[in-house]
């Protein structure tokens, strides 16, 4: 349901509270030099990674995930 541009709303005044949605339609990428969390379970069709994502719990990619060389990808939990 939703876009790689609308990933995570900021739904608190001080940007404390962090939301996705567990279904992507489109593809995810964290550019290098830029860093991205997620709070799972969440299913994206194709994941790039070439600065840092975070996963907490779960992540389901159901055709690609790239990890550039300098990419890091956590999951945590």
């Amino acid at each position: 349901m939703s876009k790689a541009r609308g990933l995570a709303y900021s739904g608190h005044n001080d940007g404390g509270l962090s939301i996705n949605e567990d279904v992507f339609e489109n593809n995810l990428t964290i550019d290098a030099n830029m860093n991205g969390s997620l709070s799972g379970p969440v299913t994206i069709p194709n994941v790039t990674v070439n600065g840092t994502l975070n996963v907490m719990s779960e992540l389901n990619v159901t055709t690609d995930l790239e990890i550039g060389t300098n990419g890091t990808l956590n999951v945590i939990g």
